[in-house]
């Protein structure tokens, strides 16, 4: 069956408070998620229902205290009307139990409040997975890697070019995603942060390079991506125990 294409996946946000839905504007607007685009707002679920007959959303972020209607009324109305929808609630401590049924509605998921932003790019991160089977994006918005096999780039990648200037900001963006949902994929295939898993390779190359050359220690901090000696020598030795000259001598 064939994805119906989109330009970016369209987001609605629901909350009778100004400063919450302002909050995850913003926090959207930091991540620079340029395939997640917040379209409209509404103060409670019953506007919300009105924007839904007048846009095409694929995602819905709504609170589950409001008045007129309430978030769980709205994801099930949701839920039967237009079920491709994401449906996402947002709740404090106080309502968790509460919002735990909002799942039988059938909503995607929920957040507590207040909302950070790494909370937020997990979720988008999960989201995308489920709309990229039913929509498709340009090909420069979109990455039809799994978890696993967007790491495997990235250590691939970082293999290659460990002597160059590498912006783990820049490399997660080339491949489709904040950084932030970089460092939880690495935590979770790898057991570090993609910045220490290519430290450890510029460490494993220059203790090559020290063993079996004689280069200066400045060059071989040039040739594993560190052009600062000072910068080098304390990297190297916060992960051996020994500065670069002590090591080449003790070895």
């Amino acid at each position: 069956m064939s994805k119906t294409p989109l330009p970016y996946y369209q987001v609605i946000l629901v909350d009778d408070e100004f400063y919450i839905r302002q909050s995850l504007q913003r926090h959207f607007n930091n991540l620079d998620s340029e395939d997640f685009k917040v379209i409209a707002e509404a103060e409670n679920g019953q506007e919300a229902l009105v924007l839904l007959e007048q846009h095409t959303v694929q995602m819905v972020i709504t609170d589950i205290r409001m008045p007129v209607m309430d978030g769980l009324e709205l994801a099930r109305r949701i839920h039967e009307r237009y079920p491709h929808i994401i449906t996402v609630i947002l709740t404090g401590y106080a309502d968790f139990e509460y919002a735990q049924k909002s799942l039988r509605y059938g909503a995607f998921d929920y957040l507590l409040k207040p909302v950070g932003e790494e909370a937020l790019d997990d979720l988008l991160g999960r989201a995308r997975t489920v709309l990229n089977d039913l929509y498709e994006l340009p090909e420069e918005k979109r990455t039809s890697l799994s978890g696993e096999e967007s790491v495997q780039q990235a250590i691939r990648y970082m293999q290659e070019h460990y002597m160059e200037d590498i912006d783990i900001g820049v490399l997660a963006s080339e491949m489709g995603f904040h950084s932030a949902y970089l460092t939880r994929l690495f935590g979770r295939y790898v057991g570090i942060s993609p910045l220490k898993y290519l430290t450890n390779i510029r460490i494993q190359e220059a203790k090559r390079l020290l063993l079996d050359t004689s280069l200066p220690i400045s060059a071989v901090g040039e040739q594993v991506g560190y052009p600062d000696q000072f910068h080098f020598s304390k990297t190297f030795r916060k992960a051996t125990g020994e500065n670069p000259s002590a090591f080449r001598k003790n070895k």
